[in-house]
């Protein structure tokens, strides 16, 4: 087989074509003509739904393009991306992993021979070949077809950034740290670090720092005192990022004029002798190169930002790219976003987006650790999701970790160990192991009601975020999904999902929960949750901002889409539409008017969907809870949502370190207007669920309890917790406890009175 030929007509076809998917069709056709196999596929990795899509197909049922999906634990294609490995197999319907998909055709296939689609260690998708006949392919082929896959995960990453993404612009760069001269000489003075742990699991793995958080404002003033070394490093760094833009415009094909003419910008700027040379001027000065970098770099965006001309002045954002690739190479950053983790690693960061955890999940992510964050932060909530250990708010991180030492996080404790002895070694493997067992023990009530001794029953609720996150619900006994985030799948992308692309995820939702009622909450962004393709203004407080209904609202187009989606696939299952942030009776009728206007366009297009879908709101405001009364008029159901309800209530950012200890969902204020919520929607007969990460304290869950909430929601993994602790207390108690915590002054009273009287139980 001549496989240049091969690769050359390949790399043709995508040429000709006009759009990625149409190269996806060629190149199945073109592989299963020239290879004389029956079948050729290519299998898409979607990240946020953590499953593989079928997305072309020359030999099975072009029906099943786009329809076949699989979780990466199913069949064998999953099996092809969990091993990251070629998989060959004659008479595949024999093996244990092999999963039948009803109308595709291929149960009638002989042989198997998957491959992973990798591209700058960046898995893609896979590609799979299949033939009638029993010898239709040997083992001694599958390096040629490795070849194959790895030629055509090249185009298929080529076509991806053409469709969505400039190549070019600032990226997250990973890997190896290169010590400076002082970091080398130093000795760590003790082996742990102390932060705020924030989920219920312990992790171990070789530390990695994400060079992408590294960001001017936190480089520090620091002398030198050997200028001719740091010009040495400065200059290293300066070619080292000539090379990384040379490379990326080498590798992207088909860029526009535009597009050329920024990359030339970009290496114009790198290359500026000027520019060098002022920072060598600093340096000279006995300045470090880092801080020499940061000064000279903020004057240049200062005098771009003050050219009265639109040009020039949107010009300081390719300086700004061009010092921080230059910052970050001096850190010892490798350039490359997409270097995938292959040993147990725990990554270190000043801070990560929620975006940023979901783009690095992966087997061997085992840990994090921010020098920020928040306890309630979204990042914070999707690694306990994720069952993903996390520590926050660690100071010392750069001083005394260092890339690949060995740690031990405590994500309960929030204890950092780096290169910790044997005896803790030992300790944490033995801590793993019960709680493992502790696992084992609760799987015996994953499917029994949360009921109380008194027959007081609740149910309990998961809280996700991602497709994937529906297994987590059913393995830990959901009774319903309380709260679906939906602004994820919008965050990971590269402009606003099509109407068609979330039907068909909110759907998928739907028929994965089961029948389970699932409350869909339109995209609440904003506050710690930016769109990458939005236009945001520069807020000093974005929680306070341009955020969740407010900005939904404005974006009417957008809204409606998202709205007449979900109204869509509610055809499917047992769907109820939750709007975000409401804070005005003038929000909700126009929200309600919109439901109301998109339902009679399908009616009139006779598209089917649920007649009766309820609405609710999510009181998370304070003046949502004073007009409480009036706003039930217009909705079905309420959701609590603790997180941002205490951040209103108490005028504490969630996320900021500083004022961390006075976030507490035990605050009499936060107590009394729970309550308050219950009481008002008892009276008007409305159902009401509390969300969020109070559920998961035991002090809070008892008190909801005695307040008669009808669910509780929570991250998935806390719920057999929470149901083997319902199951040993009496609503009558709850109640009794809950009467006295109403006349208390300070959270502190409340959290010892509880805690007692819990204690009294054992």
């Amino acid at each position: 087989m001549d496989t240049k030929n091969i690769f050359e007509e390949v790399l043709h076809a995508v040429s000709t074509s006009e759009n990625p998917d149409q190269s996806l069709d060629a190149i199945v056709r073109l592989v299963a003509d020239r290879f004389k196999v029956d079948v050729c596929s290519v299998y898409m990795y979607e990240p946020y739904g953590n499953d593989l899509i079928l997305k072309a197909t020359k030999g099975l049922s072009k029906a099943s393009v786009g329809t076949i999906e699989m979780d990466i634990h199913e069949g064998l294609t999953g099996l092809v991306i969990e091993t990251t490995a070629p998989v060959f197999i004659v008479n595949p319907a024999a093996h244990p992993r092999y999963k039948y998909y009803e109308g595709s055709g291929e149960e009638v296939y002989k042989t198997y021979l998957g491959l992973p689609l990798i591209y700058h260690q960046k898995v893609l998708g896979a590609l799979v070949v299949q033939t009638l006949a029993e010898d239709g392919i040997s083992e001694s082929q599958i390096d040629i077809f490795k070849n194959i896959a790895g030629q055509i995960a090249a185009t298929v990453a080529y076509t991806r950034v053409l469709k969505d993404r400039r190549a070019f612009g600032p990226r997250r760069a990973s890997g190896s740290r290169r010590p400076d001269k002082a970091h080398a000489a130093s000795k760590l003075k003790d082996n742990h670090l102390k932060g705020e742990g924030v989920s219920d699991y312990a992790g171990d793995g070789y530390a990695r720092f994400m060079f992408d958080s590294i960001e001017f404002d936190q480089v520090q003033i620091c002398g030198t005192d050997d200028p001719k070394g740091e010009v040495e490093r400065l200059n290293q760094a300066f070619e080292k990022a000539a090379d990384q833009i040379k490379t990326i415009f080498g590798e992207v094909h088909g860029l526009s004029k535009q597009d050329k003419a920024i990359v030339n910008a970009h290496l114009m700027l790198v290359g500026d002798k000027s520019l060098r040379k002022k920072i060598v001027s600093r340096i000279k000065e006995n300045i470090c190169a880092e801080s020499a970098l940061k000064q000279v770099i903020n004057n240049y965006v200062d005098m771009f930002e003050a050219i009265n001309d639109p040009y020039l002045s949107e010009r300081s954002s390719d300086v700004k790219d061009i010092g921080r690739r230059v910052l970050i190479n001096l850190k010892g950053g490798n350039g490359d976003p997409d270097t995938a983790l292959t040993r147990d690693t725990i990554i270190i960061a000043n801070d990560l987006s929620p975006v940023d955890l979901l783009a690095i999940r992966q087997p061997h992510l085992k840990g994090i650790v921010l020098s920020k964050g928040g306890k309630t932060s979204h990042t914070a909530i999707i690694a306990r999701s994720l069952e993903i250990p996390i520590v926050i708010g660690v100071d010392g991180l750069l001083e005394k970790v260092r890339e690949n030492d060995f740690l031990i996080i405590d994500g309960v404790s929030g204890y950092v160990y780096v290169n910790p002895d044997t005896g803790i070694r030992k300790e944490y493997s033995k801590r793993k192991q019960e709680n493992e067992q502790a696992l084992k023990q609760l799987e015996s009530i994953r499917d029994l009601p949360a009921v109380t001794t008194d027959a007081f029953s609740v149910r309990l609720g998961a809280n996700i975020g991602l497709l994937s996150d529906i297994m987590q619900a059913k393995k830990y006994g959901a009774d319903l999904i309380g709260l679906y985030r939906t602004e994820f799948p919008f965050l990971l992308r590269k402009s606003f999902p099509p109407e068609e692309e979330q039907v068909s995820l909110y759907r998928r939702v739907l028929e994965k929960s089961e029948g389970r009622s699932v409350t869909i909450r339109t995209f609440d962004v904003g506050g710690d949750k930016f769109l990458p393709y939005l236009d945001y203004p520069k807020e000093d407080n974005p929680f306070l901002g341009w955020r969740s209904i407010r900005l939904s609202l404005d974006l009417e187009d957008v809204f409606r889409t998202q709205i007449r989606a979900i109204l869509r696939a509610s055809a499917f299952g047992n769907a109820k539409i939750l709007f975000p942030m409401i804070t005005s009776i003038d929000e909700i009728r126009k929200v309600v008017d919109l439901v109301n206007d998109e339902k009679q366009n399908l009616a009139r297009k006779n598209i089917g969907y649920d007649r009766n879908i309820e609405l609710g709101v999510m009181v998370e405001v304070p003046a949502a809870v004073t007009i409480l009364d009036r706003l039930l008029r217009y909705a079905d159901f309420v959701n609590i949502g603790s997180n941002d309800l205490v951040q209103y209530l108490l005028a504490v950012d969630r996320n900021n370190k500083k004022v961390a200890a006075n976030f507490d969902a035990l605050h009499p204020a936060v107590i009394t207007v729970i309550c308050d919520i219950i009481r008002i929607c008892r009276q008007f007969d409305k159902h009401v669920c509390i969300c969020g990460e109070a559920g998961r304290i035991k002090e809070c869950l008892f008190l909801f309890i005695g307040m008669g909430a009808d669910d509780i929601s929570m991250t998935p993994s806390a719920i057999p917790a929470a149901k083997q602790f319902i199951r040993g207390i009496r609503l009558s108690d709850a109640r009794q406890v809950l009467e006295a915590c109403l006349t208390m002054e300070d959270a502190g009273q409340i959290r010892g009175h509880v805690a007692d009287f819990l204690a009294g139980l054992i």
